[in-house]
């Protein structure tokens, strides 16, 4: 075993975007974290400030504009010089004792390319999705599990990488702006031969959608995306037909809704259901979730 301190061993990557309500509570609990690299997508808050603030050491990476997770996360990984990187979503909960848990499973085994807790909810209930070895869609996890297990999938809110994996398969295809990513990244690790583990006796919390500020652009995006990245990953991993099909289902079924409720004066599901509709269109057209970047650090 190393000999070295967990916290020596390991990096820390985050991705921030107008974080400020959350940031400085995730970066309390990662006091101990001795290599911390944050990835800023334009904040136009004072997220920047606050980390700059709190933790000086920690290398800051300031995009000028918003890149999106995948690519803002393969910016942070970029600079990891560790055996391991922990990705951490700012509001999951998680303790350093878990943290060592990971590591020494990864010390242990040399097959897993990521180890992750089991993931609960603010109420304490189970908040994992996992996958079968065929399927390229992942589903929640009903009860919690008796022991650690294997899985095809795991969600990303915290998660440790075996870094010489996540060099292997090229870290997360940044055709991706938000959502499914990680869902891509567990396929081309699995395809690749490296396993995922999950810990059944050690948890993080989620809060779950308070990374960033709530606001009617943000909802825009998430609803747009989440549309976008399913269909990606669809056409990526199974049928390019049927994609393309199901894709027309989408724009007429949310169109219509969205039509809908700009006649019932319901703004919040007209809103919903028209990014989804676009979403559809704009795969259908094949416009790209986003176009081009650069950085300064």
């Amino acid at each position: 075993m190393p000999s070295l301190p967990p916290w020596d061993r390991v990096s820390v990557v985050l991705v921030t975007y107008n974080s400020r309500h959350v940031v400085a509570s995730c970066l309390d609990q990662l006091a101990s974290a001795r290599r911390l690299i944050i990835v800023d997508n334009a904040s136009d808050d004072d997220t920047v400030d606050i980390i700059r603030r709190q933790r000086p050491d920690a290398r800051v990476i300031v995009n000028p504009a918003n890149y999106g997770y995948g690519t803002a996360a393969n910016q942070g990984f970029a600079w990891v010089d560790t055996d391991y990187a922990l990705s951490l979503n700012l509001d999951t909960l998680i303790a350093d004792s878990v943290v060592s848990r990971l590591m020494a499973a990864m010390d242990a085994d040399p097959h897993p390319g990521i180890v992750s807790p089991v993931l609960l909810n603010a109420k304490g209930r189970i908040d994992l999705a996992v996958m079968g070895p065929r399927e390229h869609n992942h589903h929640p996890l009903g009860t919690m599990p008796e022991g650690d297990f294997c899985t095809w999938f795991v969600t990303g809110c915290a998660v440790l990488f075996r870094m010489s994996a996540w060099r292997a398969v090229g870290g997360f295809d940044e055709r991706f702006f938000l959502y499914s990513e990680d869902l891509d990244l567990c396929l081309r690790m699995t395809r690749a031969g490296h396993g995922i583990l999950v810990l059944g006796d050690v948890s993080a919390v989620h809060l779950g959608g308070q990374s960033s500020r709530p606001s009617w652009r943000v909802r825009w995006r998430k609803d747009w995306h989440m549309t976008w990245g399913h269909l990606y990953i669809e056409s990526k991993w199974g049928d390019a037909a049927v994609t393309r099909a199901q894709a027309w289902r989408l724009v007429g079924r949310h169109g219509l809704k969205a039509l809908l409720y700009v006649l019932l004066a319901r703004p919040r599901r007209m809103l919903g259901n028209l990014a989804r509709a676009h979403a559809a269109a704009a795969f259908l057209r094949g416009r790209p979730a986003w176009r081009g970047r650069s950085a300064t650090a």
